[in-house]
């Protein structure tokens, strides 16, 4: 099967398909395989880790260096220590040595001071390094080559904004071309994610170019219009009516997405898309009236687009229609990430 998928009644809307990797591992499969070249040309065997027990970061990374002969060491975080989750599983049984802290301030302090005589390679928190950019080059040049194949001679790529790795690389990669890439911030502030760019690329070994503030997209919450001084969406959060649409959308797509980035940004789009704001979805809900979705040429029955949703990206320019009704084609990657969440879609019984 592709790793690009379309959706059938939204034809401007695709899907690269990061997230059908082993494991849902998705993109960071990538991002690791540099680093491994990188380990193998100099003979080295030892990594030493920090971050979150919970995240997708060391559950990933953590397993898949292990896979390949690794020796791997942990500096791990929670903030909550009476908190069992997959990840938390496969970073305890894949660490060759775990420590872990309940406050993240320390975790660093302890991170820092190990790194000083470690007789390996020391990865900050997120696996911030050149060789994540080697490893994405490639799979650039395959969705650059798949969106061509459609013969569209202007697109758009959306990915989320985590570490802001995979957006920087592809924001690099695509510079200069007909392919537009627009990052949704979901774990912090924009202005302060900006702040920190030129850090970054320097870090990843990127060319030092300017993003424009207006190809960052910032969810916010309760309405959809842009609202002065508005904070942002809260990183992690969660709730039923999310969780029951993910469901929904999963039943109607085969495509499982996941409460803390994909599902909030997916949903987003399509009410982008629809150039819909949340009042009017909700509004034409009552009146038993639905929008189209992915899927399913019920308008909407299955799982409607509006209800109960509480974030929106703002009208971004570059999501609208011309005069004429026609939009430059999305592709949204899916990085993964969901193998935390198989309950929302398979009864643990």
């Amino acid at each position: 099967m592709s790793f690009l998928s379309g959706l059938g009644s939204i034809p401007h809307l695709y899907f690269f398909r990061d997230d059908k990797l082993p494991l849902g591992f998705g993109t960071k499969w990538r991002k690791l395989q540099g680093i491994l070249e990188i380990l193998k040309a100099n003979n080295t065997t030892k990594v030493l880790l920090w971050g979150s027990i919970h995240g997708n970061y060391l559950a990933s990374f953590t397993f898949i260096l292990r896979c390949h002969g690794i020796k791997v060491d942990t500096i791990a975080y929670t903030r909550d220590p009476n908190l069992r989750t997959y990840n938390e599983r496969l970073v305890r049984s894949h660490s060759h040595s775990i420590d872990c802290y309940a406050n993240r301030k320390t975790a660093y302090q302890v991170w820092l001071e190990k790194q000083n005589n470690y007789p390996g390679l020391v990865l900050p928190e997120f696996g911030i390094h050149p060789g994540q950019i080697l490893g994405l080059q490639s799979f650039w040049k395959k969705s650059k080559d798949a969106i061509q194949s459609l013969n569209y001679k202007k697109a758009i790529l959306v990915l989320e904004i985590g570490s802001g790795a995979s957006f920087l690389s592809a924001f690099d990669y695509f510079d200069g071309s007909s392919i537009l890439v627009l990052g949704v911030m979901v774990g912090e502030p924009k202005q302060k994610w900006l702040e920190k760019v030129k850090d970054l690329q320097i870090l990843l070994g990127l060319k030092n170019i300017p993003i424009p503030k207006e190809q960052i997209l910032e969810l916010t919450t309760e309405n959809a219009f842009p609202i002065p001084n508005k904070k942002p969406a809260k990183f992690g959060k969660k709730n039923q009516e999310r969780k029951d649409w993910i469901g929904r959308f999963f039943r109607n797509t085969d495509i499982l997405l996941e409460p803390v980035y994909s599902g909030i940004t997916v949903n987003s789009l399509l009410r982008e898309i629809y150039e819909l704001p949340l009042d009017n979805l909700e509004r034409k809900n009552e009146q038993g009236i639905n929008p189209p979705v992915a899927g399913n040429d019920d308008l909407g029955k299955k799982f409607p687009i509006g209800e109960n949703a509480d974030l929106s990206l703002n009208y971004n320019q570059f999501l609208k229609r011309s005069p004429s009704g026609e939009m430059i084609p999305i592709f949204y990657l899916h990085q993964g990430g969901q193998i935390q969440h198989l309950d929302l879609v398979f009864n643990r019984n």
